[in-house]
């Protein structure tokens, strides 16, 4: 296992792969064979998305497509016990494509962007598909670079109330287990990230939804809408996150909680 830390990894759809054999195409193969220059008898480590990683020999290659020969399918115990969803309230510029990265190399199941009351950016329609293109090309790449074997999903903006809609089909669909709301607001002034810890039996919790605001934050009406959904707001602290940081912030500490983040 230790060896194969060291080896290129490409991702591979799981229909490509059939017995001891799979077939590399499109961007990864043209990477592949014509930036790294792999060549026949070389190693290298495929994922397919599902949660099996394969280390494999690359054995011939042709018109930008690899065949490789699988050597050993494992699971390399790189995704956490639990399902985080992150409802992340728009931000402006580029801000978005660190959110993306980072909550993904930490352990982040799916990123639904949110359109609020005070978000800035409005995406256009025909700008819609460019940016989901980009978010999901950079949740790709980064889990390629962290090690896992699933890329998170991030999916079309939608608006507040879809959202909170979204979180509440998620936590009723679920036959076991325990959903856990953490909802993020600076005007919060009594209960906070660690006391909503001690409401649950962490052990039990396999669902964690977390609503982070753009810059301007939540509106009042806002607050009012998640409260009435059943909803506690939960402080971060005495001092202000950037919206970016409050993304990342918030996963270190329920990854934290949850141990994922131990050898």
């Amino acid at each position: 296992m230790d060896g194969c830390k060291n080896l290129h990894r490409f991702v591979i759809q799981p229909g490509y792969i059939k017995n001891d054999a799979a077939v590399i195409s499109g961007s990864e193969a043209k990477h592949m064979l014509n930036v790294l220059r792999l060549r026949k008898g070389d190693r290298f480590i495929a994922f397919d998305g599902m949660g099996f990683e394969y280390e494999m020999e690359l054995v011939s290659f042709e018109d930008n497509t690899a065949y490789g020969r699988i050597l050993r399918k494992y699971d390399p115990k790189t995704e956490p016990g639990i399902k985080v969803i992150l409802y992340q309230g728009l931000p402006k510029s580029d801000k978005m494509d660190l959110i993306v990265q980072k909550t993904v190399e930490l352990g982040i199941y799916k990123i639904v962007p949110v359109i609020t009351q005070f978000s800035v950016p409005r995406i256009r329609v025909k700008d819609t598909v460019r940016k989901l293109e980009r978010w999901n090309r950079i949740s790709l790449e980064a889990s390629k670079q962290c090690g896992r074997v699933v890329v998170p999903k991030v999916s079309e903006p939608v608006d507040y109330e879809a959202a909170l809609n979204h979180w509440g089909d998620m936590a009723k669909a679920r036959p076991t287990g325990t959903s856990m709301m953490v909802f993020c607001y600076e005007g919060e002034a009594k209960k906070c990230l660690k006391d909503l810890f001690k409401c649950y039996n962490i052990n039990c919790v396999d669902l964690v939804g977390v609503f982070i605001g753009p810059e301007g934050g939540f509106s009042p009406d806002e607050i009012h809408m998640a409260e009435a959904c059943g909803i506690s707001p939960v402080s971060l602290g005495r001092r202000t996150l950037r919206t970016e940081t409050a993304a990342i912030a918030v996963l270190s500490v329920i990854m934290h909680e949850m141990s994922d983040m131990l050898p």
